[in-house]
């Protein structure tokens, strides 16, 4: 059984805060909430992470404020980790005042998380060491999550098609973002990349720099995401990341559905894991609706976030090996994975792409006889993880390709958000399904396996582990699946939650992936807003490749597992 965090009051984690306001819960939650202005914001963070323990920086966005009352609010969530506490700090910016000071001071891995609010609202972080936009085109114009941008029917037109194909596009300079100054204030690659190559090499061996692109389309980028290397001979010197290639600005089209049509849209976002994503989502809905989901349910949540998690694993492992030149592993993994994605078929309708959660349960209970299939089918793969570790674990390639490369310190995963099994491989024991159970994970006795000293090869043994403890747990959710409804009955069809905000986080295969969501009443979201754990994750990179060699890079951007639909969105 997994002891649930206790709930803390608004008034105890700010009590004796300075230059805070408006402190109580958010929303209908037990989340403690309050308010600053954003001359105090730098003061206030510093106060919660270095005073009372909010070390880790987990929700970074904005969101439009009312019609009535024009302009942008920030929200910021921080965890202290040894009693799960969260807490959420807001912002307000009035329009034409779309400033606030940066905090990639306090934490490394706001940077980038700044950037993307830069690109999709506009909000100009001061003293930010890189601001320009991130998963948009340089020279794209306006910001798409502003509510007055427009979104035309009829979708993008031939001659804009035509015209970014035939413009720079990323290949251009950065123009600054606080004037319309045509002055460049970024130059490309990136300053860290484009400073290093330009400095002089080895006078010894009188090398030289240069700029390597890797990616997107090279394939052990697992999918399109773009490199710029600043390399002395085969020695990484700099590194930084360009992504946006697969935005859909899936949180705009959201604001123009209904909440569960919500529920296929952010299946996009982690298609390999889809489950994960309905599960936040719903559950921020099912705070706001205040929903009772029942037992049963829950169950089957677990059950299929399970399962996901295995097969998210198994399409890792695959990969993993094939970026090392392994071919056998990947046919051992896809044989396994298609074996439980027939269950999914079976189960959902879909193989990748679910839409199976639904507001208050899960749109089916299991057919008739699958329960046994599948225990039978769960039984036989601790065999096969078996199979796995007698293909890569031991082998000498293998471990000389991935021990103590890419060491993370904890220090590092704390200061750039990191979390999931690339965390927990650096000794930074957090999980979700343990420290604040969600669903019915109380029920649950999860274990959380931890890594050595952080490098490659501890992220592919805890993965490894983590495929076997996914096994265990879903043997154990048909074990004790209880009887009942498999979804609350009386769920309107069309949901209509009241106003007000709620923040829910569940551990998916990567991590910590949260959704902020806010209702005004209507049949759609005002504003939501998907945590990405791939998202951080990658932006550590930029300080764990250099010193490394180009080969290495392959091997550690494979232990990353990034999913690029998510982190682009």
């Amino acid at each position: 059984m997994t002891t649930p965090a206790p709930e803390v009051a608004g008034g105890q984690v700010f009590e004796g805060v300075s230059g805070v306001f408006d402190v109580g819960p958010l929303g209908r939650g037990s989340i403690p909430s309050a308010a600053t202005k954003p001359t105090r914001l730098v003061g206030v963070l510093s106060e919660l992470k270095d005073g009372r323990g909010f070390t880790h920086l987990s929700l970074l966005t904005a969101a439009e404020r009312p019609a009535e009352t024009a302009g942008l609010k920030m929200v910021y969530a921080v965890k202290r980790d040894v009693d799960s506490t969260l807490a959420m700090l807001t912002v307000t910016l009035d329009e034409g005042a779309l400033r606030v000071p940066t905090i990639a001071g306090l934490w490394s891995g706001a940077a980038p998380l700044e950037r993307e609010v830069f690109d999709l609202f506009g909000v100009v972080f001061t003293g930010h060491p890189n601001l320009r936009r991130i998963v948009l085109r340089d020279d794209f114009e306006g910001h798409p999550l502003r509510k007055e941008f427009p979104m035309p029917p009829a979708g993008v037109t031939t001659e804009r098609v035509a015209w970014a194909l035939a413009s720079h596009g990323d290949d251009g300079p950065a123009l600054a973002p606080e004037t319309s100054d045509p002055a460049h204030s970024v130059s490309l690659p990136y300053p860290t990349v484009t400073e290093e190559a330009e400095a002089p090499g080895d006078p010894v061996l009188h090398s030289e720099r240069l700029v390597l692109n890797m990616g997107p389309q090279h394939p052990s980028m697992h999918g399109v995401l773009h490199l710029w290397l600043a390399l002395e001979g085969e020695q990484i010197i700099a590194a930084d990341a360009t992504h946006g290639y697969l935005h859909r600005c899936l949180e705009k089209l959201c604001e123009s559905r209904s909440y569960r049509a919500c529920t296929a849209m952010v299946d996009r976002s982690d298609y390999v894991s889809g489950f994960h994503t309905e599960l936040a989502f719903l559950s921020a809905v099912e705070e706001l609706a205040e929903i009772e989901v029942p037992r049963k349910a829950q169950y089957l949540r677990v059950l299929m976030g399970e399962l996901a998690r295995l097969t998210s694993h198994h399409t890792w492992f695959a990969a993993c090996g094939l970026d090392l030149g392994a071919y056998t592993p990947f046919l051992f993994a896809f044989r396994d994975r298609e074996a439980v994605l027939d269950f999914f078929e079976e189960i959902t309708g879909g193989r990748m792409m679910f839409n199976y959660f639904r507001p208050g349960g899960v749109k089916d209970d299991l057919p008739p006889g699958a329960a046994e299939r599948l225990r039978t089918c769960l039984e036989g793969i601790p065999a096969s993880i078996d199979g796995f570790e007698a293909l890569l674990t031991t082998n000498e390639i293998f471990r000389n390709r991935t021990c103590g490369v890419g060491v993370i310190a904890p220090d590092t995963i704390r200061d750039f958000g990191v979390t999931g099994p690339m965390a927990r491989a650096s000794r930074v024991d957090v999980d979700l399904r343990r420290d604040e159970p969600y669903a019915a994970y109380a029920d649950f006795d999860v274990s959380v396996p931890l890594g050595e000293c952080g490098d490659t090869f501890d992220r592919y043994a805890v993965r490894i582990a983590e495929m076997r403890e996914s096994v265990r747990l879903a043997l154990q959710a048909l074990e004790g699946m209880p009887e009942g409804d498999f979804v609350s009955p009386g769920v309107p069809r069309a949901l209509k939650p009241p106003a007000g905000a709620a923040y829910r986080r569940v551990e998916s295969p990567r991590g910590e992936l949260g959704v902020y969501l806010e209702s005004d009443g209507t049949a759609q979201p005002w504003r939501l807003k998907i945590r990405s754990p791939a998202f951080s994750n990658l932006h550590v990179t930029p300080a764990v490749l250099p010193g490394g060699r180009l080969g290495d890079l392959i091997a550690i951007m494979g232990s990353v597992d990034v999913v690029m639909g998510e982190i682009d969105r």
